[in-house]
């Protein structure tokens, strides 16, 4: 009986199981990227805009880019990570921006400040919350 275990206990040990899963090449920037239509308030002038942005990939894995940021034409990078949104500070033309945000439900906000020495005020504080109107 002993030798019968053992030698069930080393065929059974001897299999090998192998999982033959497919790699994944979902990328969460899919979650983000689109046209949204954007509904903005500035703490500042304590007004409210609305306009259109669009967002693509980057070349870079975590990056992305926003086209008519602060509706002034800019284009903005930014990383992502699945939810979370981080405007690094950049220069771009006249103007100084950086900001975080959020993909919650399909629903993008993002708190920002905007700088521009030839505007007054000079310093900008903004919130937006965005909806996703095309791919």
């Amino acid at each position: 009986m002993k030798k019968l275990s053992f030698l069930l206990l080393v065929l059974v040990g001897s299999c090998q199981i192998i999982i033959n899963e497919e790699p994944s090449y979902y990328d969460t920037r899919d979650d983000l990227v689109g046209r949204y239509q954007i509904d903005e308030y500035s703490e500042t002038t304590e007004e409210y805009f609305s306009y259109n942005i669009e967002i693509l990939k980057s070349y870079n894995s975590n990056e992305v880019i926003l086209y008519n940021f602060y509706d002034v034409g800019i284009d903005v990078i930014a990383q992502f990570n699945g939810y979370k949104l981080i405007i690094p500070r950049q220069f771009i033309g006249d103007y100084e921006v950086e900001g975080t945000g959020r993909l919650n439900d399909g629903e993008l906000s993002i708190s920002y400040i905007v700088r521009n020495n030839y505007q007054t005020p000079s310093t900008d504080f903004l919130y937006f919350t965005a909806w996703r109107t095309g791919y």
